[in-house]
């Protein structure tokens, strides 16, 4: 069907007074049709989903998602279902369904002799000093992603020996006391291991630890948000390739798109701040990135699109790269210029952000085949197996498994911290995917991308 005109001649109730970024978002609702709706049932559930932002931030939203003004809400607490009951949706006293974490084991006492907050003892061979970890805490997933696999695929991997939390603790404790600072949790799928609270609660407890995050599909995000929110999950990613119910559930061949936006809504009213939606650009998905750029107009979310990479198993979406630099000049062409955005946190990820000028969200761009960041790669992997693996794209790992049979604890982490260092310096000074190089990889699932 043919595209209407970016500026059609009618005009919305209210566009007098809404902001320019609040009109160019009514423009798109009227071209493409309505996104999904950040709440359930209207105002009411939109200020419970809006309600974990902080003031800063709801004071740009006069109008958030063309719905009626609302007053900021007051400090909430951080228990399952109290955000529901501020907002009026759960009567006091009622069972609001979270998972309770009261039951997870009592965490064992660590050392606490960690690098100091500014420095870090893993440094490479080339100077790059690491401070970001990402742990695949399995290689099995619940959807089937055109981009990880291919349609008749198997689980190629292996069998389930995956790492126990206690395991994981004690590998990632020794990384964190080296001076790693950032954690994410990868899969796979994460949120399909039935013990996923019990690694978020111990891996957030491990001392010199910043900030724990956990990248999903979101199929399961709706039901496990509070209660990975309380057992002390501080940020999530969500894969969302495409807004339309259809083209999305051919991406991911089993996945619904109402499940996994319900789980945005749920990462939202959990207040797992900021939520990210990533997204990996096709060359056949024009419609998906304008539509998926336009949440950010009026709405507190980022949203990523991540240059395709090639890996042994998607071989058949050759001819469906598309460069960031591309769609970056498509959706200036549509929405205005993107301005260049520092939300103030760190930047520990190869994301550049963007804004549009007076939008409430950001869009970042990951660029590993268009702009390589490897001269500035700050990040280590763990497998689901307990392997050491230096780059996503390496031919090799290292495995810190076999170390945890160390009876004596002390031992053990000298062992684990003495080999750490010493296989560091095989870092690799960038990949070679240019050269179509990927290395052993057979797919992103095996190590979270």
């Amino acid at each position: 069907m043919e595209r209407r005109p970016t500026e059609p001649a009618s005009t919305l109730p209210g566009d007098a007074i809404r902001g320019p970024a609040g009109r160019l978002a009514d423009r798109v609702v009227r071209e493409t049709g309505p996104p999904p709706m950040l709440g359930k049932v209207g105002p009411v559930a939109t200020r419970a989903a809006w309600a974990s932002f902080p003031d800063e931030v709801m004071k740009l939203i006069p109008s958030p998602l063309g719905l009626i003004p609302f007053p900021l809400s007051p400090a909430l607490s951080p228990v399952p279902g109290e955000r529901e009951k501020s907002a009026g949706l759960i009567p006091s006293g009622t069972n609001s369904g979270a998972i309770s974490t009261s039951r997870l084991p009592v965490l064992a006492a660590r050392a606490t002799t960690v690098a100091p907050p500014d420095t870090t003892r893993l440094v490479d061979s080339f100077g790059r000093r690491l401070t970001y970890l990402r742990v695949s805490v399995t290689d099995r997933c619940n959807l089937r992603c055109t981009y990880c696999l291919p349609a008749d695929a198997e689980f190629p991997f292996g069998d389930r020996a995956f790492l126990s939390p206690v395991e994981m603790e004690t590998l990632v404790g020794a990384l964190v006391r080296l001076g790693i600072r950032r954690v994410r949790l990868t899969g796979g799928e994460p949120l399909i291991r039935k013990d996923i609270l019990e690694i978020v609660e111990r891996l957030k407890a491990l001392p010199g630890l910043e900030n724990l995050a956990l990248s999903t599909n979101g199929t399961e995000l709706a039901r496990l948000a509070p209660a990975l929110k309380t057992a002390g999950l501080d940020r999530v990613n969500i894969s969302v390739d495409s807004l339309d119910p259809e083209r999305f559930e051919a991406l991911t061949r089993r996945g619904l798109f109402q499940d996994v936006w319900r789980g945005v809504e749920a990462a939202l009213d959990a207040g797992l701040h900021p939520v990210k939606l990533n997204s990996v650009l096709l060359a056949d998905g024009a419609d998906d990135f304008e539509r998926l750029a336009a949440l950010t107009l009026d709405r507190p979310l980022t949203v990523r699109f991540i240059e395709l990479m090639a890996t042994a198993s998607n071989q058949h979406l050759e001819g469906q790269f598309l460069s960031a630099d591309d769609v970056k000049l498509r959706l200036e062409a549509r929405f205005g210029p993107l301005e260049e955005h520092d939300d103030g946190e760190p930047r520990t990820g190869p994301a550049r952000s963007y804004r549009f000028r007076g939008a409430v969200g950001s869009i970042g761009f990951i660029t590993p085949m268009s702009h390589t960041f490897c001269a500035d790669c700050n990040r280590l992997r763990l497998t689901s197996r307990g392997d050491l693996r230096l780059c996503l794209f390496a031919d090799k790992y290292h495995p810190l498994r076999p170390l945890l049979a160390e009876s004596d604890p002390a031992r053990r982490d000298a062992n684990l911290e003495t080999e750490i260092l010493r296989v560091l310096q095989d870092k690799p000074e960038a990949h070679g995917l240019a050269r179509g190089d990927y290395g052993n990889l057979v797919s992103f699932m095996q190590f979270g991308g």
